[in-house]
């Protein structure tokens, strides 16, 4: 028999009419939405499941960058450990640690040793006297003349001592470079120059009781540099105290920054003389650093002479800034060679170009695996486009994940 339902839907239609349809169809409104709520939750929650897909990212987004690079902090760390020795006058216990970092050659990853950042932290309240006193008159350096007289107690009271020896010499050669006449008015500029050879022949007489080679040290060979640089025969001086200071630290790059530029003084640029300092510097390093000596000798001298470009083995400079991003084992040496490589590669003729540009697009393939912007000197999204380009001419290195990061980095495949 047929089911009756037409008196049902007829009261059903008559009970939903008026203010009864209107809270049902509300009900019956919040429910699906609700309902709703649940489902999009549940969706999204297994979507948070889901492993993170990186395929459809460019692979220069995948690398890391870092701001506040590993350079920086290792260099604060040392200043600030000098600092607080100094502050606490624990002379001995400076000189000791300074000394191991010498002996070892212990550098921050961009390759600043740390015995150098000590000195410099050492002499920094000095530095800062002399960076406040007027130039009025001789006078006003009496403040200064104080301070230097206590790194000389100092090295007075350890005679021996290498590191307070340095300090000494180098706090008398710091004043006397502030002694040069053209800092000072004309009636003060004959004292002034007297006051320059004083201190000059001060810091000679406590660095000549020392020989830096024999006691194998670095610290000593960049004082006589730095003695030859402000004595008036200086410039006679320069090359046997660059060849002691290299042979004691041959894969120091802020020696070649230093004397590369003065090579020649004001005279003419001898262009064996650079190709043979060049292979020098290449054979000292062969052993650690491949043919990274050459990229670090003939780099500072382009820097201070752009057309000597034309003179360089484009070659040579690409395989020595390769090894070095490759030997260094450091992300902060890879990237000064990346960009180092990035900045040559646009200069020069089509095929230089084109040698220092394989160069770079090797380098990023294979060793690029963090961004330290500071390093480039570039902003962040111009380094990104110059990955870009390599990585669409060359195509993209596998991704793989970098224990020391927590996100990606680019090898080679």
């Amino acid at each position: 028999m047929p089911l009756e339902t037409t008196p049902y839907l007829a009261g059903l239609t008559e009970t939903l009419s008026g203010p009864v349809g209107i809270a049902f169809s509300l009900t019956l409104l919040g429910a699906l939405t609700m309902g709703s709520l649940r489902r999009i939750r549940r969706d999204a929650q297994d979507e948070r499941a889901q492993p993170i897909s990186t395929s459809d990212l460019s692979r220069e987004l995948l690398i890391p960058v870092v701001r506040n690079d590993p350079d920086l902090v290792a260099r604060a760390a040392v200043a600030n450990r000098v600092s607080d020795l100094f502050a606490r006058c624990e002379w001995a216990q400076l000189s000791r640690e300074v000394a191991v970092w010498e002996r070892r050659l212990d550098a921050t990853p961009g390759g600043t040793r740390h015995h150098d950042i000590a000195i410099e932290t050492c002499l920094v309240p000095l530095q800062s006297c002399l960076d406040d006193a007027p130039r009025d008159t001789l006078d006003d350096l009496i403040e200064a003349e104080e301070m230097v007289a206590d790194y000389v107690v100092r090295h007075i009271e350890a005679p021996h001592d290498t590191v307070h020896a340095v300090l000494a010499a180098s706090a008398h050669m710091m004043l006397a470079d502030n002694c040069r006449a053209e800092f000072w008015p004309d009636s003060e500029r004959s004292r002034a120059c007297r006051h320059l050879a004083q201190h000059y022949l001060k810091a000679e007489a406590i660095l000549l009781r020392f020989d830096p080679v024999s006691r194998v040290s670095p610290l000593l060979a960049k004082a006589f540099y730095d003695l030859a640089l402000g004595m008036p025969n200086g410039h006679a001086r320069l090359p046997d105290a660059f060849s002691d200071w290299v042979e004691l630290d041959p894969s120091n790059p802020a020696i070649y920054a230093i004397h590369m530029p003065k090579l020649f003084g004001d005279g003419p640029i001898n262009l064996k003389a650079l190709e043979a300092e060049a292979d020098r510097a290449e054979t000292r390093t062969e052993d650690t650093l491949g043919h990274g000596g050459y990229a670090l000798c003939v780099l500072p001298a382009i820097a201070d002479c752009p057309e000597l470009r034309d003179h360089i083995d484009a070659g040579r400079l690409a395989a020595g800034l390769m090894d070095l991003a490759r030997l260094s084992g450091t992300q902060a040496d890879v990237n000064w060679a990346a960009a180092t490589l990035a900045v040559e590669a646009g200069i020069g003729n089509a095929e230089r170009r084109a040698t220092l540009q394989d160069a770079f697009d090797t380098l990023v393939r294979r060793h690029l695996g963090v961004i330290y912007p500071r390093i480039w000197q570039i902003p962040l999204d111009a380094i990104r486009a110059r990955l870009a380009d390599t990585f669409e001419r060359t195509g993209a290195p596998k991704i793989t994940e970098n224990p020391d990061f927590p996100v990606y980095s680019a090898k080679a495949a």
